[in-house]
């Protein structure tokens, strides 16, 4: 995969003969794979170069019009499943007010046709751009008719009734059903963490735990014990995860952190990508450490059962 930064470095990138598709495509999720797809085959069918744009920071994060933004995937994270998409070209943009400001008709005319050689565009079915989002479907439905590119909308799909779109796998993943979101995603979710010192508790219930620090933006799923697998030191690790407060020592910090079945060894690596496997259970207040540390016992039993 070619990426490409900037405005200023398009045209020496010597890109030309694009199908293009614009977006955040935040989570990379199957509603994105479906416009992905279909991209890709457009550029195979008509011989162009199948080409993403998308932007760094998130435009949420920019304009604010909705207030703070959980993202399902860092950026980091969403260039390395982009990768996995097999697209031939990401063009990163810089979201800022000046680009934001942009009329989406000079968006298409100055730099989709002119500095990227557009001669096909694909857009979800109902996705806008642009300044006041004026770039909708039937602007861009005329533009194509005049501008010499086709222009091709991909339709809505849903997975067991839950649309493929950023905005409600995000609510499922805070409050719904765990199996529904991935199954929207088409993967696991995963925090990728900086690995940090946590308070010790797990150690003292004799179940040490890695803690993570969640990346600012990144969403945090629903509350809970969930089977997990832990990545660092180019090795998986399976184990039990905690993600929430600890309520049984009134504790309102969120914690994210996984005890580790069967390691003992030293973790060199200063991060790790948590893998959330399957929501097992809300969290709960316990009367005692010792009441807690039975229920963690029996969620590892279930745990290694459910993943044995």
């Amino acid at each position: 995969m070619k990426v490409v930064s900037g405005l200023n470095n398009i045209e020496s990138a010597g890109l030309k003969n694009v199908a293009a598709t614009l977006g955040t495509f935040d989570g990379v999720h199957l509603g994105h794979r479906k416009i992905i797809e279909t991209l890709m085959k457009i550029g195979v069918e008509q011989k162009l170069n199948a080409t993403l744009i998308t932007f760094k920071p998130h435009p949420q994060l920019v304009l604010g019009k909705r207030g703070p933004i959980e993202l399902l995937t860092t950026f980091e994270e969403k260039m390395k499943l982009l990768e996995n998409t097999g697209i031939d070209t990401v063009v990163v943009l810089e979201f800022n007010s000046q680009l934001a400001s942009y009329p989406p008709e000079d968006f298409i005319k100055e730099i989709l046709i002119k500095k990227l050689d557009m001669r096909a565009l694909v857009f979800g079915y109902d996705h806008a751009f642009g300044k006041d989002r004026a770039g909708n479907r039937e602007l861009l439905e005329n533009m194509a008719k005049f501008n010499g590119f086709s222009f091709t909308v991909v339709p809505e799909y849903k997975i067991d009734g839950l649309r493929l779109k950023s905005t409600p796998i995000r609510k499922e993943l805070k409050s719904g059903d765990y199996k529904r979101a991935v199954a929207a995603l088409g993967y696991n979710y995963f925090i990728t963490g900086k690995i940090i010192k946590g308070h010790g508790v797990g150690k003292k219930l004799g179940y040490p735990t890695v803690n993570l620090a969640l990346p600012s933006g990144k969403l945090l799923p629903k509350e809970g014990v969930y089977a997990a697998t832990a990545r660092f030191d180019g090795q998986n690790y399976a184990g039990m995860a905690y993600i929430g407060r600890r309520l049984t020592f009134d504790d309102e910090t969120i914690s994210v952190e996984i005890n580790l079945f069967d390691f003992s060894g030293k973790i060199e690596s200063d991060t790790a990508v948590l893998e959330l496997l399957e929501f097992i259970r809300p969290p709960g207040k316990f009367g005692s450490p010792d009441e807690l540390a039975s229920k963690i016992k029996e969620d590892e039993k279930t745990i290694r059962d459910r993943i044995n």
